[in-house]
């Protein structure tokens, strides 16, 4: 007996998974453009702004394509900080 897996299913988990270091990464930037904001420091809005819609875009743009679940699990967004174990 062959185990099958979902990869639709996979797919979506992995997502998640993303969408999850992401919205931390996202409220990260929000405390830093509060502080340009506070500072007065147009540069750093922009920057932070411009790195936000990035973070935003993840789930629209990033490929999940994969032949197997190993090499799903291999796919990681280059914008998020590496997963840890």
């Amino acid at each position: 007996m062959s185990v099958q897996i979902n990869m639709d299913k996979a797919r979506r988990i992995h997502m998640d998974n993303i969408r999850l270091v992401r919205d931390q990464e996202l409220v990260i930037r929000d405390v830093a453009f509060i502080r340009a904001l506070e500072s007065g420091d147009q540069a750093a809005q922009e920057a932070i702004r411009r790195e936000k819609q990035v973070l935003r875009d993840i789930p629209q743009t990033f490929d999940l394509t994969a032949p197997s679940l190993a090499r799903l699990r291999e796919k990681w967004p280059a914008e998020l900080p590496p997963r840890s174990g």
